[in-house]
């Protein structure tokens, strides 16, 4: 017997819904998503492929809809409803990270961010 672990090959994704809300699934969709992500990344250690990103929001939105993200990270989430017409609201503990989001978000859209207080 080998004293390796065994290498986690997925990440759980939590959803939460409304009352009268809507589900996109399409009866082809299965629990396990295989979606090539970054190897490494210079801009957050847990970088999640905007791609990962739609797939979850589009199956379980309508556009317009708003998406939240707890631990927004690198900003893949907002990114993602950028591209498919959904309001993201998000946090990010780090400074650091804020900083990330606000470059790719400022990046993708050719937009400048301002700050609203």
């Amino acid at each position: 017997m080998s004293p390796a672990k065994y290498q986690r090959m997925y990440e759980p994704c939590f959803y939460g819904w409304a009352e009268k809300s809507s589900f996109g699934d399409d009866r082809t969709q299965t629990e396990v998503w295989e979606i090539n992500r970054p190897l490494n990344s210079k801009l957050h250690p847990t970088m999640k492929p905007v791609e990962l990103c739609i797939k979850g929001i589009t199956n379980s939105s309508i556009p317009g809809a708003i998406v939240f993200d707890g631990f927004l990270g690198s900003g893949s989430t907002l990114i993602a409803c950028e591209q498919i017409g959904r309001k993201c609201y998000g946090v990010e503990i780090d400074p650091a990270y804020c900083d990330v989001i606000k470059d790719r978000w400022e990046k993708f859209t050719g937009k400048k961010a301002k700050r609203d207080i």
